[in-house]
């Protein structure tokens, strides 16, 4: 099985796409920060409000198995190289300047920016990178983008404000905006982005400041904007939710205005699981449950993320896919939509533009989870971890599982060897010579 899913993989960059060379469609993705399933009305969130975010979902593809890592940075590697950490060099969250000396290196990684450039599309990306200290080593445009605007997180050794005040960094230069706010800051990047290069084919990577703490008001709260020195007031963290999603309607509306939209993929996915110290009112549509945040735990409520792709008249409006997805998926995804060659480097990901279409497609059999040295495979009904245990599925557990053996059962049996054999693959696989 392990074996036909990766030749599967090579060969499905061969295969037809879904766009011609001559129209290949735009690309707009949004990465939100710190968003488990659970905050999201149309995943059976009841926190918050999310029409636009729920909009998207109606118009389009919503997934109910995607998995992120549990933390910022692999996340972010992951998607953009389709190669899980354990080969792209990121296994955490790259936070500390003092300690935390690794990058995602263009020299050894090929970003999808990259390859889509290539193709032909103009390419920007706004918002929160963490692949390095820009500061100090500045890899965006390194990584394939044409145009970018990122929160500097550290200017001349200090730590800076994502929200109130912001500090950016844009195209090389570093911009501060006293009385802005950061996620306007850079939604106005990104609609101007749109429409200089409303008439090419255009990869917007929309990498959100929001709803990540410190929880603080919004241009829309009732308080006026402050840029605190702690972790704010968790009370924000409905009105973060709702700005987010405000904004992702604004880019749509800009499409609608543009008439773009019927020829632009807008994809929504987050980077990992809430923040833990928060906690969300969820149902599955016969009870209630209230969900604790699991950011930075190997557990679904750490690991499972929204994604929704919709692209008007091309992907089935309203409909729900059930298969295991994870974040290295999304670059053969798009670059078989783009019609773009395939990455020199062993990728991880699938794609899933057979399910886009409909169709059933080659869905994966597991998904790979990734914490520094901790890392767990992991299929529909167990986890097996690289200390050898495994545990049975329980969807939005509030504690782990008690390891049980493969032997306790027929199913355990099956799943233990699958998984072993999977847990051998993602060892393996990055370290053959591209297909």
């Amino acid at each position: 099985m392990i074996r036909a899913l990766l030749f599967a993989l090579s060969i499905s960059l061969l295969l037809p796409t879904l766009a011609s060379a001559a129209d290949r469609p735009n690309i707009v993705l949004f990465l939100a920060d710190d968003l488990g399933i659970e905050c999201v009305e149309s995943y059976g969130g009841l926190s918050y409000k999310t029409p636009n975010i729920d909009r998207l979902a109606k118009s389009g593809m919503r997934f109910t198995h995607c998995f992120a890592d549990p933390y910022c940075s692999p996340s972010r590697a992951q998607l953009l190289t389709g190669r899980y950490p354990l080969h792209n060099g990121i296994p955490r969250v790259i936070f500390l300047p003092d300690q935390h000396r690794e990058f995602l290196d263009p020299a050894k990684e090929t970003s999808v920016a990259k390859l889509l450039k290539e193709a032909g599309y103009a390419t920007a990306m706004a918002g929160k990178w963490q692949l390095s200290f820009l500061e100090e080593r500045d890899t965006i445009a390194a990584h394939g983008f044409d145009e970018y605007q990122a929160w500097q997180i550290f200017n001349k050794g200090a730590k800076t404000s994502r929200y109130a005040n912001p500090t950016m960094r844009q195209n090389g230069e570093v911009v501060s905006t006293p009385g802005g706010y950061g996620p306007d800051e850079n939604l106005a990047f990104v609609t101007d982005f749109i429409e200089r290069h409303q008439d090419q084919p255009f990869f917007v990577y929309y990498a959100c400041l929001l709803p990540h703490w410190p929880w603080e008001p919004t241009p829309d709260s009732k308080d006026p904007l402050t840029a605190g020195k702690g972790d704010g007031d968790p009370k924000y963290m409905a009105d973060m939710v709702s700005y987010l999603d405000k904004q992702v309607g604004q880019v749509a509306a800009t499409l609608d205005r543009l008439g773009l939209r019927d020829n632009t993929i807008l994809i929504f996915v987050a980077d990992n699981g809430t923040d833990q110290r928060l906690v969300t009112n969820w149902t599955d549509g016969s009870i209630e449950r209230r969900i604790p945040g699991g950011k930075s735990h190997m557990t679904d409520t750490g690991t499972r993320v929204p994604l929704i792709v919709s692209w008007p008249g091309k992907v089935k409006a309203g409909s729900v896919n059930n298969d295991l997805v994870d974040l290295s998926d999304l670059l053969p995804t798009l670059i078989e939509l783009a019609n773009a060659k395939a990455s020199p480097q062993p990728i991880n990901g699938v794609s899933f533009a057979a399910q886009l279409r409909g169709e059933t497609g080659t869905p994966r059999t597991w998904i790979h989870v990734q914490k520094e040295n901790q890392r767990h495979v992991r299929n529909e009904q167990f986890i097996l971890n690289n200390q050898g245990k495994l545990r049975p599925i329980v969807e939005y557990g509030l504690k782990e599982p008690k390891p049980v053996s493969p032997d306790s059962s027929a199913e355990a049996k099956e799943s233990h060897a699958q998984l072993q054999e999977a847990m051998n693959a993602a060892e393996t696989f990055g370290k053959r010579s591209a297909p």
